[in-house]
């Protein structure tokens, strides 16, 4: 089942292997935060509310232009706590998919700023932006599961915000390799376009997200374990004269790989309560920050009806 995704506010910074140092600022959307069967919406209809997503976003190293580390530990870690996340599927059909929607509000305690070159964390936690996906679409095949929508992020203007707005484009599709739909393997894309800041000039560029993996289903298909993984490219260059010109830009990538699982924790007629586990290991960066992440949300579901 597809959790619905964290939006944190964090500027990545980046470095080779030599002098000078490179960046690049990054949007909203992170690594690691959907995996196992990230195509799928919620095969039900009703209202899918997660209390609370947990994000931990630690050992950050910097790495070169080759995958090297540069710099182990560069950072301290960062945490991040999605109060709500929201998600709603409706019997409503477009197209033959379920029409959905959902609405995300998260707290940080931290971020990095490429500016000042350095990590900025605070000992409270503080509102982040907004993410908000007015329309999103369903569909379930035999042997496969399809979703696209659309979503946005707002800013806050508080000091965890990005201080920009976001239009993000999504689509992804889960595959089933058998008629019981246990084995199972998906990929999510998110697309970002970012717009100028409302606090400098500067134009972060477009960044192409990816998440997903392979897993097999148990527990007539309530629970799912494998391996998840993640991957992040800057697809277009940072613009604007706010960027300090000490500091070259580089786009950079980073990849992460680790296990998941998702199971649930009661089911009670209409109500059902989901745990998901996720952790990543990078594997791959260059030109981009690293570290691992670990992810954890629990999730309470209500159907329109009982399920069957």
């Amino acid at each position: 089942m597809r959790i619905p995704k964290l939006a944190f506010a964090a500027i990545c910074v980046l470095a080779s292997s030599i002098s000078p140092v490179k960046a690049q600022y990054q949007g909203l959307q992170p690594i690691g935060f959907t995996g196992l069967q990230a195509g799928t919406q919620p095969p039900l209809p009703g209202y899918y509310m997660s209390i609370p997503i947990f994000y931990d976003y630690h050992d950050i190293s910097i790495y070169g232009p080759q995958g090297n580390n540069v710099l182990k530990d560069a950072t301290e870690g960062m945490n991040a706590i999605a109060l709500p996340a929201l998600v709603v599927v409706t019997p409503f059909k477009i197209l033959g998919a379920n029409y959905g929607a959902s609405f995300m509000e998260y707290i940080s305690n931290g971020r990095v700023d490429v500016a000042a070159l350095n990590f900025k964390r605070s000992t409270s936690y503080t509102y982040g932006d907004i993410y908000v996906q007015p329309a999103v679409l369903g569909w379930h095949l035999k042997r496969a599961d399809i979703t696209a929508g659309y979503a946005f992020f707002a800013p806050t203007n508080t000091s965890a915000s990005l201080h920009m707005w976001v239009n993000e484009i999504d689509f992804g599709t889960t595959l089933y390799a058998d008629a019981a739909r246990k084995w199972n393997v998906s990929t999510m894309m998110y697309y970002d376009f970012n717009n100028t800041k409302n606090n400098a000039d500067i134009k972060v560029g477009q960044i192409l997200t990816l998440a997903g993996g392979a897993g097999r289903s148990f527990l007539k298909g309530a629970a799912n374990a494998g391996v998840a993984y993640a991957a992040q490219w800057k697809m277009t260059h940072d613009s604007g004269s706010g960027i300090p010109p000490v500091v070259p830009i580089a786009n950079g990538r980073v990849f992460g790989v680790g296990p998941e699982i998702d199971m649930p924790v009661f089911a009670k007629g209409k109500n059902v309560g989901l745990v998901s586990v996720r952790y990543l290991w990078p594997s791959g960066p260059k030109e981009a920050l690293g570290g691992q992440v670990f992810a954890v949300s629990f999730t309470l579901a209500h159907f329109l009806k009982a399920p069957q």
